[in-house]
C-alpha cells in the first residue's frame, strides 16, 4: 500500500530515506514519448536523457535564472539508448538496445 507524503506517492518506506520529503517536485520539460537513462555533465551544466521510441538522445541545458531551460537533439539516431553513464575521461557509456551492445561515445562523436 502506497504511503502519500506531500507531492511523493512512496510505495517502500526505505525511499524515505533517500529523498528530503519536503523537496518540490517540478516538471522540466514535456515531449517524449517515454524518457529515461539520465546523466548529469556537471562540467558542462547539462543533461542527457533518451527518449528510447523515438530513437534519440535529448540535451537539456537550465536556464541559470530559474529551472526553466532548453531541450535539443543530441543524437539521432541513437541506437535506442538509455542507463548512459560516464567513464573516468567523461566519455558517454550508454546501453544500446537497437544494436544489442554497450557502446562509447568519443569526444568526436
Amino acid at each position: 500500500m502506497a504511503e502519500r507524503i506531500g507531492e511523493y506517492e512512496v510505495h517502500d518506506w526505505r525511499f524515505k530515506r533517500l529523498a528530503s520529503m519536503n523537496a518540490r517536485l517540478v516538471k522540466l520539460w514535456t515531449g517524449a514519448a517515454w524518457a529515461e537513462g539520465p546523466v548529469f555533465f556537471r562540467d558542462a551544466n547539462l543533461l542527457l536523457f533518451s527518449d528510447i521510441p523515438n530513437d534519440r538522445i535529448l540535451r537539456f541545458v537550465p536556464d541559470l535564472s530559474g529551472l526553466e531551460g532548453q531541450v535539443s537533439v543530441f543524437r539521432q539516431p541513437a541506437g535506442n539508448t538509455n542507463g548512459h553513464t560516464r567513464d573516468r575521461q567523461g566519455r558517454i557509456i550508454a546501453c544500446e538496445h537497437g544494436g544489442r551492445r554497450v557502446v562509447r561515445f568519443e569526444y568526436d562523436g
